[in-house]
This record gives C-alpha cells, structure tokens and sequence, in this order.
C-alpha cells in the first residue's frame, strides 16, 4: 500500500489568514498611533495640559527621547537599533505560533513597537501626549503605541500561561 503526501491546503489558508490578521493589526495600530501623534503636534503646545476628564485625565504634549518611562538608556541610536531587533525578532516569532490570538496580540504588540520605531527614526524622539492622575501624581505620559505594547503584553502573558504545555516524559511516563 503506498502512501501519498496530501497538503492541508486549509490549514495553510487559515495559517496564512491568521498571519495577514495580525499584520493587518499592526498596522492598525501603526495607523492610529502615527494619526494621534500627528494630530496632538500640530494641536498642542509643548508641556501645556488640556483637560479631557477633569485634571484626571489630559492630553499634554511631551517628547520622549529615552526609553520606556523616559529612562535614559543606552542613547537614540541603541534604542533605534535595539526596537527594530526586536520588531524582527517579534515577526519570526510570530510566523512559527500557531494559536490565532497569541498572533493577533503579537500583531498588536508589533504594530506599538513599529509607531514608536518610526518616531524615534524620524524625530529622535516619541511623542507622548496621555497624561493620567491624581492631584500631585502623575503616570508617565504615553501614547497609543505604548497602551498596545501593553495590553498586547498583558493579554499574550495570559495566552501562553493558559496554552497547553509539551509534557517531557519522565522515566515514569515512558512505561
């Protein structure tokens, strides 16, 4: 009896859509966040708040030139050479998961990742520009490329610790 090689053409067709999802969520993101930084630079003065909810939330233009939190860390160049490592690194990654929402969270954490890449290319600098708090305290102002990188985190964080694990079989196992 011999045997023939069929391809899964569907599993490929839902592998390939899984993928042009998530690239198409980074994108979006992308999109969004180079929009709202366009928007609030050419509407906003530098460092001056205007109150959306109260003085609890606000959008206040600021110009990150360090790194998350605007910690100095390693100069413009490292961290230019440093984000696009990892958006490479992120999109092999994305190309060998198989589960649809740890690609598509992927996809969104990539999306954050490029929008701040793209700023730091042509600026120097990240705009920043949501500002949260409460009288005298206030969270490090973010963007829309950050709130991504975030959830994206948070939610592919939850994704992998749910997945199932390979068990290792163990001497007792292999009976």
């Amino acid at each position: 009896m011999r045997m023939m090689f069929v391809p899964d053409v569907e599993g490929s067709s839902n592998h390939l859509k899984t993928k042009q999802a998530a690239f198409s969520a980074a994108a979006a993101v992308l999109l969004l966040d180079q929009v709202t930084k366009l928007v609030v630079r050419h509407s906003l003065l530098d460092g001056i708040p205007k109150e959306i909810l109260g003085n609890f939330a606000r959008f206040t233009l600021r110009y990150n030139v360090g790194a998350a939190f605007s910690i100095g860390w390693g100069g413009p160049l490292f961290l230019i050479v440093f984000t696009a490592l990892a958006c490479f690194f992120l999109i092999r990654y994305m190309m060998k998961v198989e589960d649809r929402k740890q690609v598509l969270w992927l996809g969104v954490i990539l999306g954050g990742a490029i929008g701040n890449l793209v700023d730091r290319i042509l600026m120097g600098k990240v705009t920043d520009f949501i500002d949260i708090g409460l009288t005298g305290w206030r969270w490090p102002t973010f963007n829309v490329a950050d709130i991504a990188i975030c959830i994206g985190g948070i939610a592919v964080f939850f994704l992998f610790k749910g997945a199932k694990r390979l068990e290792v079989p163990t001497k007792e196992t292999e009976i």
